[in-house]
């Protein structure tokens, strides 16, 4: 198994290599930082976060595992065709992983509640969507920055050569599945893959802020389908906010998602693809899951396989 992120980030000697780090950065922005020790709120198998007080407010640090996407690779691409639906990024450093970033104000999940979650995850949808139609032309940029190429076809023969190597039945039904979003002429795109509520940036609840929306934590992303970003999407406000399930909101979710792409697939065609998006959706988890675990220690494997691996791998065997 390969070595411990989370162990080696919870050394005094990365953290220290790390404060020098932050320290440099904010030196060449002409701002210091304030003379306490980071706080390190959390540490997972896949990134953990410094918290910094300084000269011009609240700032964030994040290292991201190896085995994960590379959040500064994306965050400049995207930066070239989508800048006002990112975060602003003080500094970055693409071979260790790192990132710099002042704060961003509150997260839609603390500021929405359950009476106003679908109507702004509505407006949210179609923003996200905006930024995968930019994404289309850095397609390739993201790609030479280390984002893996997943398309549909790609996610099955890894999940029968991988986990679903005991399940052979599953094959006929992924594979007609992924041909279907294949031929459904939407463009390979920026796809998220863990987009929920936690993971946007608003200034406050209102249906005005959400046209300030920014999207964050993209170690899970990878290029493919965007159509699959809508698994974890449709999710999101059942698990946030503990709404029952709800075809109706479900329905009124994609139709505000898919309208970004009527000019090129009728959105009555998109719909339709939607539960071959959401099937081949949870292949792209089970993968990135994989990989966010790839340098975990056997407890934390043993911890988290059951709250975000095995329920994706549930889906599939149901489906199939």
């Amino acid at each position: 198994m390969s070595s411990s992120t989370s162990q080696l980030w919870q050394t005094d000697a990365w953290r220290q290599e790390a404060t020098r780090w932050i320290d440099e950065s904010l030196e060449r922005r002409g701002l210091t930082r304030v003379p306490v020790t980071p706080r390190q709120p959390r540490v997972r198998a896949w990134s953990t976060q410094l918290v910094v007080d300084t000269s011009a407010g609240r700032a964030w640090f994040k290292a991201c595992s190896p085995s994960t996407s590379p959040e500064p690779g994306i965050y400049r691409v995207l930066k070239r065709v989508a800048p006002d639906r990112l975060p602003e990024v003080w500094a970055s450093d693409e071979e260790r992983g790192w990132l710099l970033m002042p704060d961003q104000g509150a997260q839609l999940r603390a500021v929405a509640d359950a009476e106003t979650i679908v109507g702004l995850w509505s407006g949210v949808l179609r923003r996200y969507a905006r930024l995968q139609r930019a994404s289309i032309d850095v397609v390739e940029q993201l790609v030479a920055a280390g984002v893996p190429r997943w398309q549909p076809q790609d996610l099955v023969s890894h999940w029968l050569t991988g986990p679903g190597a005991d399940h052979p039945q599953t094959e006929r039904a992924l594979r007609a599945a992924a041909a279907r979003l294949t031929d459904s002429g939407l463009p390979d795109t920026i796809q998220h893959n863990d987009l929920h509520a936690g993971n946007v940036f608003c200034a406050d609840g209102s249906a005005a802020a959400i046209h300030d929306a920014r999207f964050f934590d993209w170690g899970d992303s990878y290029v493919g389908n965007p159509l699959c970003s809508l698994m974890i999407a449709l999710l999101g406000p059942s698990y946030h906010f503990d709404l029952p399930a709800d075809p109706e909101r479900d329905a009124r979710l994609t139709r505000s998602y898919v309208s970004a792409w009527a000019d090129l697939v009728p959105s009555a065609r998109l719909i339709e693809l939607l539960p071959d998006a959401l099937l081949i959706a949870n292949l792209a988890r089970i993968r990135s899951n994989e990989r966010a675990l790839e340098h975990a220690t056997d407890a934390e494997r043993a911890e988290w396989m059951p709250k975000i691996l095995d329920p994706a791998v549930e889906q599939v065997l149901a489906a199939g």
